[in-house]
């Protein structure tokens, strides 16, 4: 399987998994309401969680190597390599800090299995803990992204046809506004897009392989 089909799922895996993972787990986040803090660390949720929690590890493994496909596409150009080192630095940054949220999240479940009842935590302190948790994902991990994207865009002139690198260049300037939730699934569509770009772009590269000796 080459490069570019891995990084195409990859990017898709990445929006899909971060989306059904945060849907899963459902972490405190919003408007207070100790209701779903209850939920979220109902025993019968817990399990929910930790799922959610490896589900969301694996979208960050196919971001990470969407993005180093990504930093040797536009690094292959000498003037770009530069950008490309920004990119991959703040790239790299913004998936760290999804990994970071996701512990967080579910950081609070494994607490309360491993210590059991003895473990008793007023509701606003779970809350703010969550909050925390969706902060390093909506927030920082969005903002990181959305410089890592911005730098995509401008370097890509070569490697990406008009639209995708606009398309680039408006999701990372959403993405830095990420904290106010509807931003942040721009990232998530951008994720899908460039995705299938990248697939389509390996099928019709072996359809020209296939073609050519033909035409010879």
């Amino acid at each position: 399987m080459r490069r570019t089909t891995v990084a195409g799922i990859g990017g898709i895996a990445f929006s899909v998994l971060t989306v059904v993972g945060i849907v899963m787990a459902m972490p405190p986040g919003g408007g207070y309401n100790e209701s779903n803090i209850a939920d979220y660390l109902a025993k019968g949720h817990r399990p929910v969680v930790i799922v959610a929690f490896y589900l969301g590890l694996l979208g960050i493994l196919g971001l990470i190597y969407l993005l180093v496909h990504l930093r040797d596409a536009i690094g292959a150009t000498p003037e770009n390599q530069h950008t490309a080192a920004i990119f991959w630095g703040t790239g790299l940054a913004g998936a760290t800090s999804f990994a970071i949220g996701w512990a967080v999240i579910g950081g609070q479940v494994i607490a309360h299995l491993e210590g059991g009842h003895k473990i008793v935590i007023a509701p606003p302190l779970t809350y703010l803990i969550g909050e925390i948790g969706v902060v390093m994902i909506f927030g920082s991990g969005a903002v990181l992204l959305g410089f890592a994207l911005i730098a995509l865009g401008l370097a890509g002139r070569l490697t990406f046809p008009g639209w995708l690198r606009w398309l680039t260049l408006i999701t990372g300037l959403a993405s830095i506004a990420g904290l106010a939730f509807f931003p942040f699934f721009l990232l998530i569509i951008w994720g899908i897009v460039i995705g299938i770009w990248l697939l389509m772009v390996r099928r019709d590269a072996d359809g020209s392989a296939a073609s050519g000796p033909a035409s010879a």
